[in-house]
């Protein structure tokens, strides 16, 4: 899948089969997700309920969303951390709502965020996102079709960011590894003779991470394994190349598949297993 040819209506509603075709991947059960498209580019899902461990306030054009952690303090990790960079330099994020009576997630178009803050909420602290619809072109929402509590935002300009990706270099490793993860060796088909599989920067780009776009910093791997980098669930030693997995048992003590032509540095793996890596 490729975000230019992403077609959402806003206004509609999911379910998780419905994403999983649009998306070409499942949904994790986390509030926040982090994905990518078949051309490496960064995206997030967010998802919100009328019920649930948070009270999101999803109501007028502008409105708040609670981060990631339902038990004790958050942190500015992992879904948490990419939202609150999307601050500073946007990038597309999807808002999926679900209403106390509904099954499926009413699609709100996408959103900005404006601010993140950290708030004192029942004894802990959590991260309150404010976020704001943007109402351009397909995002602007038919007030008849969105959800009633939401009223069309007003519109401001904006200016957008993004790191721009060598693709081409991306690709190329993929092929060399025949489209197979790193860590499990899983090889996923796009079509029936096309190979599917993300290319992952140890040390992520952009802020605050500031990671290169070079192959030294790049594993090949799959859907799953790439959010577990992600998310922080997985590490790998850099000089035996062991891996260490928070849940995942059949990967956990294995070895990184690493060719003989790909010289992975080192010192990208220290960085992800000290910063990012939350084990």
């Amino acid at each position: 899948m490729r975000l230019a040819d992403l077609e959402l209506e806003p206004g509609a509603a999911y379910d998780a089969s419905d994403l999983r075709e649009a998306f070409d991947r499942g949904m994790t059960g986390r509030g926040i997700e982090i994905c990518y498209d078949a051309d490496e580019q960064r995206y997030l899902r967010l998802f919100s309920a009328d019920t649930g461990p948070y009270a999101d306030e999803v109501t007028g054009g502008q409105f708040t969303y609670v981060g990631e952690g339902q038990t004790g303090d958050q942190t500015l990790t992992a879904g948490n951390r990419y939202l609150a960079n999307a601050a500073d330099a946007p990038l597309p994020i999807f808002f999926f709502h679900r209403r106390s009576d509904g099954a499926a997630w009413e699609y709100q178009g996408q959103v900005d965020v404006v601010d993140c803050e950290a708030v004192e909420e029942d004894g802990r602290r959590v991260y309150r996102f404010t976020l704001q619809r943007r109402g351009e072109g397909r995002e602007r929402i038919d007030r008849a079709e969105a959800a009633a509590d939401l009223d069309a935002p007003e519109r401001v300009e904006t200016s957008r960011t993004r790191v721009v990706r060598n693709t081409p270099l991306a690709t190329a490793l993929k092929r060399r590894y025949d489209f197979a993860c790193q860590v499990c060796g899983a090889r996923r088909r796009r079509e029936a003779e096309e190979g599917y599989s993300e290319a992952h920067h140890v040390r992520p780009l952009g802020r605050p991470h500031d990671g290169p776009d070079a192959e030294a910093n790049l594993l090949v791997l799959c859907p799953n394994h790439h959010a577990d980098f992600d998310y922080g669930l997985v590490t790998v030693d850099p000089d035996s190349h062991r891996i260490a997995h928070a849940y995942d048992a059949v990967v956990d003590g294995g070895t990184l598949f690493v060719r003989g032509d790909h010289a992975l540095d080192a010192r990208f793996l220290e960085y992800h297993n000290r910063e990012i890596a939350e084990f």
